[in-house]
This record gives structure tokens, C-alpha cells and sequence, in this order.
């Protein structure tokens, strides 16, 4: 293998022949629709719709479908990485060997197989190293026109990341062609830390990285902004302004954001209105600590919360910032972190009149329904109203009437007149009842959530429910019965002889076995559910 072809010790290879010829030369698979195709078909200005996904994992309804980027993204974040075991790392070897002697087809199996035993997230590393230690033996120019065929042409979510991990061990600085194609593929938070990875070996690495950062929104976004340095106020002032807006949760980047962009300084100052909001949304990132750590990483946390409650005194509040003030209040209101102090100043702004105007007027709407219960606000009225005029949109209201007795028959009234119980009944299938061909069902379901609460009320819909299509409607179906069995210590034959004979006969058709044994335990008299006995 002459020289300029090799790795080298940086971890870097320069192909110095023909590196605009392998994009070229690459031969695309009819048998296979290309992710790159399908990414860079549907971008726009640089940019995807913010619908856009790729074609999903689930093969069908009977799985739940991931966002893209989101398995990495709890690999990354909450999985922690194992090492590679011993047969993987076979696998993988072989792989590479494969593409090094241009035997691509031999390579594209050999990594796809890979791929559905380990994710290339966990394993780019081994990947790299195996590579750089072994790069006397291997041709650099073959594994790098089998890396370009990869994210050009495959169809295998996993075979591309692998592709692009690949290709982070070459000089691609001057390649603009190839440059053009990584960033395609950054657009898809499926690829953004991929993506990301051989960016930042370009001489302008971090500045691609911000460019692309404010171009996505999903795991793509929050994986760049870990990777971005404030090297200019430019990307300090995004960050502290828009950083934490992301379609996934605002927590996994507040802690990042409020480091880099100087957050606390910015709120020492003279914020202005943008820069408030952007403290603010990064504050109730921060308090958010169910995905990742967030104020307990802030030593100086009450210091900081009192400054921006004295800083909100120079702005007119609006709904946004009074949820922040209450967001603070619950968190500094008790327990290890309580702050009377804090806690008392947050009261002070949520009673005033502005905010009780504020949330009279919203909850009308159907929002702000959690501060204008802490503010002891009369707005059931309003709630009913909203689900007369227009049950579809603020179905998920239902529960604040149902647990009010002078509302519950008025609720249920509205679910019978909107859904045709009797026509729902139908063959049980494996469909876990997402889409919305199953609105019905799942109208229905939110009934069933609150009837556990009433033994033995309005059992038309539970009946329905046994009967649907859906496994997640019959399970709450279900559920609502063992909470009646569970509620009157009485077992379901005694306590509702036609639902017992019901569920007899519905056993004998169920497919899925988990919801049949379900079944089977109050077929057999169980009574108790909560704490697993029988």
C-alpha cells in the first residue's frame, strides 16, 4: 500500500488520488432506498420539515416506532456504553477486512449484522482504534470508497453510521463534495452526532457545528450544542437564547447552555426581554432533573433564582413566566432544596392581579390548568364549555370534570354521544392502537383511566373496551377491573357475573398472551393486584 494512502498516527488518512473519483465511481444498490437520497430530497434550504423522519424501526402497529436519533440519544445519555464482546469484535474485524479488499457487498452484510447486535453509537471507538491499529495491513483508499458508498447509498440506518465513523478518520477538509454530504446527513438527528464527529476535524469545525446546531431540533440539536464551543458572542447569544428549545426535553441541554453561554452574568446585568426568556426556559430546564442533573450541579442555585425573580420586576410578565415562577415556587417551596425566602417571592407574583388575569383568561382556552388550580381558581365551567364546543381538542381535560360529581354524568354523557360503543366492538388484534385510524379507541382509553376511581360505574364503556381492536385498550380495559376487583376485596365472578362470562369467552380468542393471562387472573378470582399478590 504506497504511503500517502495510509492512516495516520493523528487518526487522520489523506487519499491523495482520486478522492472525488471514489464519490463518483460508488455504485449505487437498486435493492436498497438510499437514507442519503431520502434525507437530501426532502431538505429545503439547507433545512428538513419538522416532520420529517426516516422510515421507522416498527416493522408494524404491534411496535412502538422511536423518533429519530432517540435510541442513541438514551444510549448516550442513560445507558452507559459496555465494552464490545469478543464475537462483536470478530464481526467487526471481518468487516473491515472486507472493505479494505474491496469486497463491498461481503462488508455491507457483515456490518449490517453488526448493526442489529450492537449499535454503532457504542462502538465507534473500538471501531476507530481497530482501524488505526491495524492500518499498515489495510488499503485507506478501499475503506474510504466503502465509507462514501456507505452514506451515499445504503438503506441500513446502522451501515451508515458506520460509514460515517469511518470517514472521520480521513481529511476531508478539501473535499467539498463530501463536506456537502455530511452536512445532508446531519440534518436527520438520526446522523447529527455522526455527523458532528467529522466536522469538528474540518478547520472551521465548531463554526459548521453552530450552523447545523440551529438548523435541527431534535436529539440532533441537543448532541450538537454538547459539542459546540462559545468561541463568539454570536454563538454565546444563541445559546443563551435559543439553545434549550428542542423537540425532545429543554433539561438534557439547560445545564450545557447556562455553562457556555454565561448565563449568570448575563442575569447580573441588564438583560434584556430576549435574554430574560432565554434564563428563564434554561431555568426551567434546569429545575427539570427527572432526565439529567441540572440545579443541584449549580452551587449558587438560590442566589441566582432571587435574581431572576427581582430581574422579572422590570418586565411585564406573561403566562410563560409566571408557569417559570411556579415551576420555582414548587421546587424551593420544601424539602432538601426548600428556600422559604424564594418561595415567598414567587407567591408574591403569582397572587398578583396581573397573574390571576393572566390564567382567567387561559384557562378558558384550556391551558394554564395547573397554576390556575394552585391560585384556587373557579374554572370547571370553562373546562366543560371547551369539551362541549370541541371534545377532540381538549379530551385530556376530561379527568379535571370526572372527579367532580356534579360533572361525571355530564362527561360520560358527552363520551357516549361521541363514541359509537357498540360499533367499536370488534376482533382483538396486536395493534397497540397509535395511529389515527384508532382515535376512537383512543377517546375511550381516556375515559378508562378515570373510571378506576368508581367501582362498578358506567361498565358500558369497560365492556367496549374488552372488545376492541387494540391491545392497549383492552389492557386498560382490564386494568379497570382489577382496580374494582382490587377496591371491593370481592372476586370479578362474584362482583360482576356478566363481566366474569364475558372475559371467559374473550379468552378463548386473545392473541396476545400476556393480556390473556391477564384475564385468567380474574377469571380465577383474584382480588389483589396493587402489590402483586393473589
Amino acid at each position: 500500500m504506497m504511503a500517502e494512502n495510509k492512516i495516520d498516527n493523528s487518526g487522520k488518512a489523506r487519499i491523495e488520488d482520486g478522492i472525488e473519483d471514489s464519490i463518483k465511481k460508488t455504485v449505487k444498490s437498486e435493492e436498497k432506498t438510499s437514507l442519503y437520497d431520502y434525507i437530501a430530497a426532502a431538505a429545503v434550504d439547507g433545512r428538513l420539515p419538522k416532520d420529517f423522519a426516516l422510515p421507522r424501526y416498527a416493522l408494524d402497529d404491534s411496535q412502538i416506532a422511536w423518533m429519530d436519533g432517540a435510541m442513541d440519544g438514551v444510549n448516550v445519555y442513560h445507558m452507559g456504553f459496555s465494552e464490545i464482546s469478543a464475537e462483536n469484535s470478530a464481526l467487526m474485524a471481518e468487516a473491515v477486512q472486507a472493505a479494505s479488499g474491496k469486497e463491498f457487498e461481503k462488508a455491507d452484510q457483515l456490518f449490517g449484522r453488526l448493526g442489529q447486535v450492537v449499535r454503532a453509537i457504542n462502538i465507534i471507538d473500538e471501531l476507530q482504534e481497530y482501524v488505526m491499529e491495524h492500518r499498515e495491513e489495510l488499503s485507506a483508499s478501499h475503506v474510504f470508497e466503502y465509507a462514501v458508498n456507505t452514506v451515499l447509498h445504503s438503506g441500513d440506518r446502522e451501515c451508515v453510521k458506520f460509514g460515517i465513523s469511518l470517514l472521520e478518520l480521513f481529511d476531508t477538509d478539501d473535499n467539498d463534495e463530501l463536506k456537502m454530504v455530511i452536512r445532508t446527513l446531519g440534518l436527520s438527528d438520526e446522523f447529527t452526532i455522526f455527523a458532528v464527529f467529522v466536522m469538528l476535524r474540518w478547520e472551521n469545525g465548531n463554526d459548521e457545528v453552530y450552523r447545523l446546531a440551529r438548523e435541527i431540533h431534535g436529539w440532533g440539536r441537543i448532541h450538537a450544542i454538547e459539542r459546540i464551543e462559545p468561541e463568539t458572542e454570536e454563538i454565546k447569544k444563541w445559546l443563551l437564547t435559543e439553545g434549550v428549545h428542542n423537540a425532545v426535553m429543554p433539561a438534557y441541554s439547560a445545564l450545557t447552555c447556562w455553562r457556555k453561554s454565561d448565563a449568570e452574568n448575563v442575569l447580573k446585568g441588564n438583560p434584556s426581554r430576549d435574554e430574560f426568556c432565554g434564563i428563564r426556559d434554561m431555568i426551567r430546564g434546569l429545575l427539570d432533573e427527572g432526565p439529567v442533573s441540572g440545579i443541584s450541579q449549580i452551587e449558587n442555585a438560590a442566589d441566582i433564582i432571587n435574581a431572576f425573580l427581582k430581574q422579572a420586576a422590570a418586565f411585564e410578565l406573561d403566562l410563560e413566566d409566571y408557569e417559570a415562577v411556579r415551576e420555582i415556587r414548587r421546587y424551593f417551596e420544601g424539602g432538601d432544596s426548600g428556600d422559604s425566602a424564594v418561595a415567598a417571592l414567587c407567591q408574591e407574583l403569582l397572587t398578583s392581579d396581573s397573574c390571576r388575569a393572566l390564567v382567567t383568561d387561559a384557562v378558558r382556552d384550556g391551558r394554564a390548568i395547573e397554576l390556575a388550580e394552585d391560585l384556587g381558581l373557579d374554572f370547571l365551567d370553562d373546562i366543560l364549555k371547551l369539551l362541549q364546543t370541541s371534545f377532540d381538542s381538549h379530551i385530556y381535560l376530561c379527568g379535571l370534570l370526572i372527579h367532580d360529581p356534579k360533572y361525571r354524568e355530564t362527561v360520560f354523557e358527552l363520551f357516549r354521544q361521541k363514541l359509537p360503543l357498540e360499533e367499536m366492538k370488534t376482533e382483538p388484534t396486536k395493534s397497540l392502537g397509535l395511529g389515527q385510524e384508532f382515535r376512537k379507541q383512543q377517546y375511550l382509553e381516556s375515559a378508562l383511566q378515570e373510571l378506576k376511581r368508581y367501582p362498578l360505574e358506567y361498565p358500558e364503556f369497560v365492556e367496549t373496551a374488552l372488545q376492541s381492536a387494540p391491545i392497549r385498550t383492552r389492557n386498560l380495559g382490564i386494568a379497570v377491573l382489577e382496580a374494582w376487583a382490587d377496591a371491593k376485596e370481592t372476586p370479578l365472578a362474584e362482583l360482576m357475573p356478566e363481566m366474569h362470562s364475558l372475559l371467559c369467552r374473550l379468552r378463548e380468542i386473545e392473541p396476545d398472551e400476556k393480556v390473556k393471562s391477564r384475564m385468567e387472573r380474574l377469571i380465577n378470582g383474584a382480588v389483589r393486584f396493587h402489590d402483586g399478590t393473589v
